[in-house]
């Protein structure tokens, strides 16, 4: 189970943005959450059978996109590290 951290412009839309980028490559997410926190959205998505290095392109692509400040991927099989893309929140975009 691969998880996404996203931290986000607190957009309406952020959101769909990150839901669409799912979507369009057929992924279909066990767990979706979000939260506003301080003008930032913190979204969170759960994705289970995604090869380590799949999940790293996503990440990395994630945090290409535009509202998306920053992606942080934790492997809960212990498969990998944490892996952070991105500037922190605490940093303006």
């Amino acid at each position: 189970m691969h998880r996404f951290r996203i931290e986000a412009l607190a957009d309406p839309q952020s959101l769909p943005r990150v839901a669409g980028f799912f979507a369009q490559r057929a992924i279909v997410p066990t767990s979706l959450s979000a939260s506003l926190d301080r003008g930032w959205m913190r979204i969170e998505v759960a994705v289970a059978d995604l090869a380590a290095q799949q999940a790293a392109i996503l990440a990395a692509k994630l945090g290409e996109t535009a509202a998306i400040a920053a992606v942080e991927l934790e492997d809960s099989g212990g498969a990998m590290p944490a892996v952070r893309v991105g500037a922190p929140a605490s940093v303006a975009v």
